[in-house]
């Protein structure tokens, strides 16, 4: 199954109720930023560059609900929230 199919239907799953940066990014992120399509999570190399050129966490946000390369808008979370996906993004970004 492709990335995009995947996260497509994890986003038909069911709406996220928590602004958790984690519940988010298990729902919703895992299947691309913890198999490696995209940044992984934690992985402040992947990630710091990104964060400096988009200016930081609010330019990452602005690019995840428009979507990135084959990542769709809101990263098939289309029931998220801005702080939703806010918290996802700083627990994405921040090393465990």
């Amino acid at each position: 199954m492709k990335p995009l199919s995947i996260a497509l239907g994890l986003c038909l799953s069911g709406a996220v109720m928590a602004g958790d940066g984690e519940v988010v990014y298990n729902q919703y992120c895992v299947a691309c930023h913890g198999t490696g399509v995209g940044p992984m999570a934690h992985d402040q190399a992947a990630w710091q560059p990104r964060l400096d050129a988009k200016g930081g966490v609010e330019g990452l946000l602005e690019s995840a609900k428009a979507g990135v390369n084959a990542m769709p808008p809101k990263g098939g979370c289309v029931d998220c929230s801005d702080e939703q996906l806010r918290d996802a993004i700083v627990f994405m970004t921040t090393s465990k």
